[in-house]
């Protein structure tokens, strides 16, 4: 089973003509919808990619929690251990995004309980095939929590895949240094391991990394496909030129099938490229949760650029 360990929030989403937004403007709204969000996003990729997925965390009792809960459910996610507190209420992402298809964030913090990591998550750690975490976090106790799971990980052979994002602006991000260091795969894009390194040059900053004793770093660079390196190979993947319609959850999405493909020990330009085509599939779809790409809509990406999905879909 894969452990997503995360933000386990909500998504608001709707969908503007353009920015700015002034006040005292009145703007329709083209698109609205309420589901699960965040870390939520990989967790579903993942599953609907075929792969056992179980989420860590904890959820308000509230009904932006109810969404959450019962939106993973419905995708065959294990919520066992995921906490539900009564009085807790769900952290809420509005993601409002223009007919460019691209989003801008507006974070509710909500008021989660939890503030250590718990001993029931342990054993799930242990023994899952793989952990995924990121850097984003509501609360100034997250980090602890996210690095005590991936220690947990790291001492049990567990592969980790970790995400930095863009990171909480009201929290100290000086953590990530140390997520790195217990990291297998980093899953970034262009400006965030520039920040992360302090280097100018992407591929600079992975090997600067790599030479911390990270397995691999994949490097998310939209709609030109991504960089994989590790440090006996680099690969750049070309990606697939599609209309771009809502690019909030491609990246979460192509972290899933970075898992999928390295699980299945895929050929890194293999890799990228499902990567890349699961990416292309969701920046043509509108919002987040649920709506992640189908298999179908993964292998009319690669059908549409004279790939045989069977190559990468089956295994």
């Amino acid at each position: 089973m894969i452990i997503v360990l995360g933000d386990m929030i909500a998504d608001l989403n709707l969908h503007i003509p353009s920015f700015p937004i002034q006040a005292g403007e009145c703007h329709r709204a083209t698109y609205f919808e309420l589901g699960p969000g965040g870390a939520t996003n990989v967790a579903i990729m993942t599953a609907r990619l075929g792969l056992s997925v179980g989420c860590v965390g904890e959820v308000g009792g509230d009904y932006f929690g109810k969404i959450v809960l019962e939106g993973l459910k419905l995708e065959g996610i294990d919520t066992t251990e995921l906490v539900v507190t009564r009085e807790a209420e769900t952290p809420v992402a509005g993601v409002v995004v223009d007919a460019k298809g691209e989003p801008t964030y507006l974070g509710y913090r909500g008021s989660i309980r939890i503030h250590t990591f718990q001993p029931r998550w342990e054993v799930s750690i242990q023994v899952a095939e793989a952990l995924f975490t990121g850097g984003w976090a509501e609360d100034d106790s997250i980090p602890g929590i996210v690095l005590e799971g991936m220690r947990i990980a790291q001492q049990s052979g567990v592969p980790i895949f970790f995400d930095p994002g863009p990171g909480n602006p009201e929290i100290d991000n000086s953590w990530w240094d140390e997520a790195v260091d217990l990291t297998t795969i980093l899953l970034a894009n262009e400006d965030e391991i520039i920040n992360m390194t302090g280097l100018d040059q992407p591929k600079e900053a992975a090997s600067s990394l790599l030479s911390r004793g990270l397995e691999m770093v994949v490097i998310k660079r939209g709609a030109e496909g991504c960089s994989i390196q590790t440090k006996k190979s680099a690969h750049d993947v070309q990606g697939f030129p599609v209309q771009v319609r809502d690019t909030t959850g491609a990246g979460d999405s192509f972290n899933a099938a970075v898992m999928f493909g390295y699980l299945n020990e895929f050929p890194l330009e293999k890799l990228g490229t499902l990567a890349n085509a699961v990416g292309a599939a969701k920046v043509q779809k509108l919002g987040t949760g649920h709506n992640v790409p189908t298999i179908s809509e993964i292998a009319e990406v690669l059908k549409k650029f004279k790939l045989d999905p069977d190559t990468y879909l089956q295994v």
